[in-house]
């Protein structure tokens, strides 16, 4: 008898693809088990680095007196500016304009500077463009309120992450020991008689100590900023620092 010389090709049965695909899913899940927590962890540690960068323009923004702040805001100083902005940080309430917002945009340095002597946002920019040459990286501290907060929060423009920065009152417990304060809509208080909420024109003391949690935006662009942060859901700050204010 002779044979066709036909070959049959040999392959994987429906049984054995299945159980190769079930191989491949189970060492799927096990990888993102492994290292999923260890991307978080760096996505976390980078968002504090680039918090703690930011703390120092925190700083310098509550010492200093803004020339469209002056007057049109109510601020005969940069302390009392300090502490209307340390007191209402809090306050998240919808439609709020208090809320504190840090983070860097592209300025232009060609541009007039803004009144309060920040630079305009370069929005002409394209991927050629070199930092330093055609823009400049300007770190700010906003309120909500701040209308430049609409232009600078922009695609191509915004640089990094947002976070919002809610300040805190550190007083003297009985111990002599700082520790946040717990005074209702977040007033400041005499330090040394946390009890009672103290106007800024009564406060007794020279410095006003406080501890500042900064917590990431999930998004940079203003639309989420302004329309779509959820309060409730914001999880626990990526940075927190302890700082102070003096007249």
């Amino acid at each position: 008898m002779k044979h066709s010389g036909i070959k049959t090709k040999q392959g994987f049965t429906l049984v054995e693809t299945v159980i190769a695909m079930g191989i491949i899913t189970i060492m799927i899940t096990a990888f993102l088990a492994a290292f999923g927590p260890a991307v978080q962890g760096i996505r976390k540690s980078m968002s504090a680095k680039e918090a703690n960068r930011l703390a120092t323009t925190l700083e310098n923004e509550l010492s200093v007196l803004r020339p469209d702040e002056a007057g049109t805001s109510g601020y005969d100083t940069a302390f009392e500016k300090a502490y209307d902005w340390i007191e209402n940080s809090a306050d998240l309430t919808p439609g709020n304009d208090t809320m504190v917002l840090i983070y860097q945009y592209r300025g232009d340095p060609t541009a007039t500077p803004n009144s309060d002597g920040t630079l305009q946002p370069f929005t002409t920019g394209t991927t050629e463009d070199l930092p330093g040459q055609d823009y400049v990286i300007q770190s700010v501290v906003r309120r909500l309120g701040d209308t430049k907060v609409d232009d600078e929060l922009q695609p191509k423009v915004v640089e990094g992450r947002v976070f919002y920065v809610r300040m805190t009152q550190l007083v003297f417990n009985t111990d002599g020991e700082l520790e946040v304060s717990t005074l209702a809509d977040n007033k400041i208080a005499d330090p040394r008689n946390p009890g009672t909420a103290v106007e800024y024109e009564n406060y007794p003391e020279a410095v006003v100590a406080f501890q500042a949690e900064f917590y990431v935006m999930k998004s940079s662009l203003v639309q989420y900023v302004r329309n779509g942060f959820e309060i409730d859901k914001r999880g626990k700050p990526v940075f927190t620092r302890n700082m102070a204010v003096r007249r």
